[in-house]
């Protein structure tokens, strides 16, 4: 109770910001760019790179974009993009295919001292994939050791162009693996600008550590 009181009282943005922002996402009053300029929505960092790529598109003259998501775990986040998506499809009338990459069987060994192994743990976020598939609506599950599968994504699902991505491996090298996502001979596969958000890139003291 103490730790988030201390983070009301000394949070960086003004608390008249951050009480607009908890009401307007509670209400769901305002356009989707308002609340999204609030932070007024669960990962507002995933909205930006959506609701951005979804504007580049539509000024290229697209109709249709793919947003990924690797690190899908319980699909919290993955379920959460399905709520962007909708939005910003009605905002902008670009259409928007999800996918999400992911083992299944939660984090593997870690092959490199950057992985934090002391940190993440092998076997961590292991993937309920019958009751993820039942909750989705609309996102595809991308299976499998993403080395592998960022090969053969695009022969598999001939996704729209990609506009944007979010990274949540919490491995360093599972994430290098997934930048082969970039490697495609296409470039038509790919927006201009692919939006990017990273998660675990910082973190607080001694968990930030490494050899």
């Amino acid at each position: 109770m103490k730790e988030r009181l201390l983070k009301l009282l000394f949070y960086p943005r003004p608390l008249r910001i951050l009480f607009l922002s908890r009401l307007l996402a509670h209400m769901r009053w305002g356009s989707y760019e308002t609340r999204l300029r609030y932070d007024a929505m669960a990962r507002p960092w995933y909205g930006y790179c959506v609701w951005n790529a979804a504007n580049l598109a539509k000024a290229l003259g697209l109709d249709a974009i793919s947003v990924i998501e690797f690190g899908v775990a319980g699909g919290r986040g993955l379920l959460n993009m399905e709520e962007h998506v909708k939005e910003i499809e009605r905002s902008t009338g670009v259409s928007i295919s999800i996918y999400g990459f992911d083992s299944g069987e939660g984090l593997p060994e870690p092959t490199d001292f950057r992985d934090l192994p002391y940190r993440f743990k092998a076997g961590s976020f292991v993937m309920d994939r019958a009751k993820l598939e039942a909750s989705l609506e609309r996102a595809k599950l991308v299976i499998g050791n993403v080395k592998a599968t960022v090969k053969t994504f695009v022969e598999a699902f001939d996704p729209p162009p990609i506009g944007a991505v979010m990274f949540d491996l919490d491995f360093y090298s599972s994430t290098r693996e997934a930048f082969g996502v970039f490697g495609y001979d296409d470039h038509g596969r790919y927006l201009p600008r692919v939006f990017c958000y990273f998660d675990d890139i910082t973190d607080e003291g001694i968990t930030a550590y490494n050899e």
